[in-house]
C-alpha cells in the first residue's frame, strides 16, 4: 500500500489534530466551570439551603471540629465574613449536628453551617477534593466553581480567594 504525503493531506491531518485538541481543550474547560450544586439542611434543622440560589460570591469551608487547621482557620473565617459582606460564608459540618453547634457556640462562630450527611466525600470530590481530607474550600460563582483550597486557610490564601472570585467577574 503506498501513502500519498500530499500538502493538502497533511493539511486535512493538522486540522484533524487541531480540532481534537481543540474539543478536548473546550471540555476541559467546561468541566472547570462546571456547575456545583448542593441542598444541605442547616445543623439547627430549620431550613435548607441550595448553594447555587445564593447571590453572590460564596464560600464553602468543610470542616471537622477534630480537625486542627479547620479550628485554626474558623476565626478567620469569620473576619474575612465581617470585612466582605456581600459574601455569604458555608461551613459544611463534617461533625454531629449537635456536636458541630456547640462547639461553633463555644468558639462564637456565627457562620451559616449545614449539616454534611453521608455523601461529604462525594460533595468534596465533586468540587475537585481528590484526597477528601480536611479542611477543603471552595469558592462559586453562580453555583461554579472559581477557585479552591485544600488544607489550612491563611489570610493570604482568604485573599487569593477573593481575588480568584474578582478575576472570574471579567469572565464571560
Amino acid at each position: 500500500m503506498t501513502r500519498i504525503n500530499t500538502p493538502r493531506r497533511r493539511w486535512w491531518l493538522l486540522a484533524l489534530l487541531a480540532a481534537i485538541v481543540g474539543g478536548t481543550l473546550a471540555s476541559a474547560r467546561a468541566a472547570d466551570r462546571a456547575t456545583w450544586d448542593f441542598t444541605l439542611p442547616t445543623i439547627e434543622g430549620d431550613r435548607f439551603v441550595q448553594v447555587s440560589k445564593l447571590p453572590g460570591p460564596v464560600l464553602v469551608n468543610f470542616w471537622g471540629r477534630d480537625c486542627p487547621p479547620c479550628v485554626a482557620e474558623l476565626p478567620l473565617l469569620q473576619v474575612f465574613a465581617r470585612a466582605n459582606r456581600g459574601w455569604t460564608i458555608l461551613l459544611v459540618c463534617t461533625d454531629p449536628p449537635q456536636d458541630a453547634r456547640v462547639f461553633l457556640e463555644k468558639h462564637n462562630i456565627t457562620l451559616l453551617a449545614l449539616k454534611s450527611g453521608a455523601s461529604v466525600e462525594g460533595l468534596m470530590r465533586a468540587a475537585g477534593n481528590r484526597s477528601g481530607g480536611l479542611p477543603f474550600t471552595v469558592v462559586l460563582r453562580d453555583g461554579q466553581v472559581c477557585k479552591t483550597h485544600e488544607g489550612g486557610l491563611s489570610e493570604a490564601d482568604l485573599e487569593a480567594l477573593r481575588l480568584a472570585y474578582s478575576s472570574n467577574e471579567a469572565r464571560p
